[in-house]
């Protein structure tokens, strides 16, 4: 097998076995992964306009809508109109919205710190300073094509 062809195929079986247990852990805790994304950032920021939230869940901005609409229906989250410019909708956590997102980021970083104890510091520091590289090598070659 081409060599390039293999890379490509382990990032993505690694991508894909990592956020599958990722995903399924969330769901196993009551949380979808779309929704923690949000409850994440929104736990970090306080408010956001939809559209940003839409870049950081990597989903269309029709999708994020109706993911945010249930969000107020579980009153994870508040919408506001902007009120210099009605286009705009802020999206603000709500202290339910708060509490049950802790709580699952308590148990998901349990998880997670389990399911990579098997890797030293070390190893996990050479993996993300390689990926870093790789990433930002291909974002440069990307460009230039």
């Amino acid at each position: 097998m081409d060599i390039d062809v293999k890379m490509m195929v382990v990032f993505s079986k690694l991508s894909y076995q990592f956020m599958d247990k990722l995903g399924r852990n969330l769901e196993n805790n009551g949380m979808a992964s779309s929704v923690y994304t949000v409850l994440a950032y929104l736990n970090e920021v306080e408010k956001s306009k939809i559209q940003k939230l839409a870049e950081i869940a990597f989903i269309t901005s029709g999708t994020i809508t109706h993911h945010i609409n249930k969000l107020v229906k579980l009153d994870y989250v508040t919408k506001t109109r902007d009120n210099e410019d009605r286009r705009i909708t802020w999206i603000e956590i709500t202290p339910k919205g708060r509490k049950d997102y802790l709580e699952v980021h308590k148990k998901h970083m349990k998880y997670l710190s389990n399911l990579l104890s098997v890797f030293t510091y070390e190893e996990k520091e050479a993996l993300i300073k390689s990926l870093k590289y790789f990433g930002k090598t291909l974002q440069v070659k990307g460009e230039s094509i």
